[in-house]
């Protein structure tokens, strides 16, 4: 397996000393997967360096996983450019593109100090103070992303061909990992297909925006992870994948929504946010659904149980959601 290879502190070691010199590695400590995580291969490697101790992060493609297909080249590379244009994100230190090395395509990057909070967190439900602090934070990081001009992925005609498109990404996704035929989940991507609405504008995505994915540190936002599935799309949706997987403290909607308005001169209208209220459950049903077959295909990884519970929680929401779309559509 690939994250044997990873994890063997004398391969890495060899490994970063003759392709990182940047480095100067003296020594690997200690090579350990993060506990977190169920897309990506994540590891944390100590090491000893000519200038002292430090830390880096290998992220790898997996050799399984619930969003396939992986593409950690194209992820380093956004990031790379994400980081020069301000936002904060890691310090891309390596891409290796040969996946004969290690058995898979991987990156080094830096690891980032801070803090992070679970979607729901009991530290945040209980200090109002702390919760204000984030949301601002949250929302204006989410802001400066979909004002972010310099990301270089190619852009669709217009939003709407981008949402037909991650409707295409979740056929093929769910033919790939569906046990039993879902009805609901097919008829919810044939209304996704038929009304993707025209959107003022694409921006860069980060997909997969929420607590979990984000570092702080003395209350203020310093690193932005796990961007590989960004793409390009209409803004509103990562606002309503705050508001339907990724549900939790800092949920953009309400005062928090006019906020977002407000930093980016955006509008919303109210088919809009039913439409992408929509897509993003479907996907995160989907996911859930990945997550199951891995499971039934003998995949070890616990964790995935949590995920898996999508498939079963979330249907009966997706039904509700299109119902919405359908009452915009009949307008």
């Amino acid at each position: 397996m690939a994250s044997d290879g990873l994890l063997d502190v004398e391969r890495v070691e060899r490994y970063l000393s003759e392709q990182v010199p940047a480095l100067e590695v003296r020594k690997v400590n200690a090579a350990t997967r993060f506990p977190a995580g169920l897309s990506s291969l994540s590891c944390r490697i100590d090491l000893l360096t000519e200038q002292g101790l430090r830390t880096v992060v290998i992220r790898a493609e997996p050799e399984h996983g619930v969003i396939p297909p992986y593409d950690i080249v194209a992820e380093y590379e956004l990031m790379f450019r994400v980081s020069q244009g301000g936002l904060p994100v890691p310090e891309m230190l390596h891409l290796e593109a040969d996946p004969e090395v290690f058995g898979t395509r991987f990156m080094v990057m830096s690891y980032l100090e801070g803090e992070m909070f679970r979607s729901s967190d009991p530290r945040v439900e209980a200090d109002a103070a702390l919760a204000e602090q984030l949301k601002f934070h949250f929302v204006e990081m989410l802001a400066r992303i979909h004002l972010f001009d310099g990301h270089g992925l190619p852009l669709f005609t217009d939003a709407a061909e981008a949402a037909r498109a991650e409707v295409r990404a979740c056929r093929r996704r769910l033919a790939e990992t569906q046990v039993l035929p879902n009805p609901a989940l097919e008829h919810a991507l044939d209304v996704l297909e038929a009304n993707a609405p025209p959107g003022q504008r694409q921006v860069l995505l980060h997909g997969d925006y929420r607590l979990p994915n984000l570092k702080w540190r003395d209350g203020k936002l310093v690193g932005i992870l796990d961007w590989e599935l960004a793409r390009v799309g209409d803004p509103i949706s990562d606002v309503c994948f705050t508001q339907t997987v990724g549900i939790g403290a800092c949920s953009i909607t309400g005062d928090l929504l006019d906020r977002y308005l407000d930093l980016t001169g955006f509008d919303v209208d109210d088919q809009r946010l039913a439409y992408y209220q929509l897509l993003e459950m479907v996907k995160g049903t989907i996911i859930g659904l990945a997550a199951a077959k891995d499971i039934l295909n003998g995949g070890s990884d616990l964790r995935l149980l949590s995920v898996a519970g999508l498939a079963a929680s979330a249907v009966p929401v997706v039904g509700m959601l299109e119902q919405s779309v359908e009452r915009v559509e009949a307008r």
